[in-house]
């Protein structure tokens, strides 16, 4: 398995298919394997580079604190790693804000910047609503699974079928999350 050195981590990456280069960048405590579903398509026409954000997955729980601007610098050593010196960024909630800060610290980098479900981040930042907030913060003292079962109704369209819902608990349960690297980022992408 291949990893980008960054010191203090040791950042599990993949990359697969050909054509351009697109960078994948998941949210708050997934793995890179929730980009399951897309794979397919996009390794048809481009090489795809995913990797789990510090705290999740292979990557493991290296000490805290974590911040947005640490975990840009570990994606810019994930393209590093893979010989890319730029690529289409894509995030996704709170990898839409390192895919925002790697478009702001490192420009030459992005070729294009794509996101999805994300917000701005910093102090003017809008605040979650009270649930959400709340819930966020519950998820970083539940078992895995736990956790999972209570993002439901603020991840999936009320309607969605159930047995698509187990699916993606069971791609992101195979790797779970620890509460110490969900944690670490919670905080880091509330700065």
């Amino acid at each position: 398995m291949p990893f980008a050195d960054r010191g203090d981590a040791r950042i599990w990456w993949a990359a697969e298919g050909n054509g351009e280069p697109v960078l994948l960048i998941q949210g708050l405590g997934y793995p890179s394997d929730m980009w399951y579903r897309l794979l397919p398509a996009l390794n048809a026409r481009f090489h795809t580079i995913r990797f789990d954000n510090r705290g999740v997955g292979r990557t493991g729980v290296p000490p805290g604190p974590y911040t947005v601007e640490t975990m840009a610098a570990d994606a810019v050593a994930v393209l590093d790693a893979a010989g890319e010196p730029s690529a289409h960024v894509v995030g996704a909630s709170m990898g839409g804000l390192i895919a925002q800060e790697v478009a702001l610290s490192h420009p030459e980098r992005v070729r294009s910047l794509v996101l999805a479900c994300t917000f701005p981040g910093g102090a003017d930042s809008a605040p979650f609503d009270a649930e959400a907030a709340q819930m966020v913060v519950d998820r970083a003292n539940m078992t895995p699974q736990e956790a999972a079962e209570a993002a439901v109704p603020f991840v999936y369209a009320a309607g969605t079928p159930r047995s698509r819902i187990d699916e993606d608990f069971s791609v992101r349960l195979a790797i779970p999350t620890a509460p110490e690297g969900y944690r670490n980022q919670m905080e880091g992408s509330a700065q």
